[in-house]
C-alpha cells in the first residue's frame, strides 16, 4: 500500500516537508472489487489517489467494453476533469480488487496545483503517456489481427507487471478472458481461441488466472514488427 504522498507520480516533486500540509485534504475511501468508482458521463468533481489495488478505465460503446488501460497505486484519477471546465467524467473506472484511495475536491488540487508548479507538469507528464497509450490501443483495434493484438498486449502486461518465477516469466495480475477482451476490442471467444493456441504452441500457461510465459523470445518475435522499442511498453515512464 502507498503510505507515503511522494510516492503518488504527481506529487512526487513536492518538498517533503510540505506534503504534511496536504494530508489533512484527504479522505480514504474503501472500494470492494468490482465497484464502479465513477461512471462516464457523471457530474463529479473529486479526484482520486490510488493507494493500493487496480483498477480498469473504460468505456462503453454500443453495449461493448473497451478497456483504455489499468490503473495502479500510485496513479490518479479525476485530475484531467479537475483541470479542465467541465465536470463531466470522461470514462468509468471499476475496481478489479479491492482498492483503497485517497480522496480530495476538486477546490483542493486546484489549490495544490496553484502552489506547486511541479504538480502540473506532473499533470502535463501523465497526459502524454495516456495519449502515447491511446495511440497504441488505437493501432491494436485498428490494424493487427487477434494473433498479434494478443501477443503485443501479453507483452504490455509483462513489462509492466512481470514478475521472475523460478526460470519461468510470471505476469502477476489476475487475468479473466474477459479483461482481455475489452482491452483488445474481441469477441471472448476470440481471445479464449487464441489464449488456447498460445498454449498448444508452448508460449504461454495459464494457471489460476495468471499468465506465464514458457517462450518470451518467440511471443516477443510475434510483435518484432510492430513494437520495436520494448521500454515503450511500460504504462508510466515519468
Amino acid at each position: 500500500m502507498i503510505t507515503n504522498l511522494s510516492n503518488i507520480a504527481i506529487f512526487s516533486g513536492i518538498p517533503e516537508n510540505d506534503l504534511s500540509q496536504i494530508l489533512p485534504l484527504l479522505k480514504e475511501r474503501k472500494f470492494k472489487k468490482n465497484h464502479v468508482l465513477m461512471f462516464e458521463n457523471d457530474q463529479s468533481e473529486d479526484v482520486y489517489l490510488i493507494r493500493s489495488g487496480m483498477v480498469k478505465i473504460y468505456r462503453i460503446h454500443e453495449g461493448k467494453e473497451i478497456i483504455l488501460s489499468i490503473a495502479m497505486p500510485g496513479d490518479i484519477l479525476g485530475e484531467v476533469e479537475a483541470l479542465s471546465n467541465g465536470n463531466h467524467r470522461i470514462s468509468s473506472i471499476e475496481a478489479l480488487d479491492n482498492v483503497t484511495v485517497w480522496l480530495m475536491t476538486k477546490q483542493d488540487f486546484l489549490q495544490i496545483v496553484d502552489s506547486y508548479p511541479s504538480v502540473l507538469k506532473k499533470a502535463y507528464m501523465i497526459l502524454v503517456e495516456r495519449t502515447r497509450m491511446l495511440n497504441r490501443l488505437i493501432r491494436y483495434l485498428t490494424f493487427y489481427d487477434v494473433r498479434t493484438k494478443a501477443a503485443n498486449l501479453i507483452m504490455d502486461l509483462y513489462y509492466n507487471f512481470g514478475k521472475p518465477n523460478s526460470d519461468i516469466d510470471k505476469i502477476d495480475l489476475k487475468i479473466t478472458h474477459s479483461l482481455l477482451a475489452g482491452m483488445l476490442g474481441v469477441t471472448r471467444e476470440s481471445i479464449s481461441k487464441t489464449l488456447n493456441d498460445f498454449q498448444t504452441e508452448g508460449l504461454i500457461d495459464i494457471r489460476e488466472k495468471h499468465l506465464y510465459l514458457l517462450d518470451k523470445n518467440k511471443l516477443e518475435a510475434l510483435c518484432s514488427e510492430t513494437e520495436e522499442i520494448p521500454s515503450l511498453r511500460k504504462w508510466n515512464n515519468f
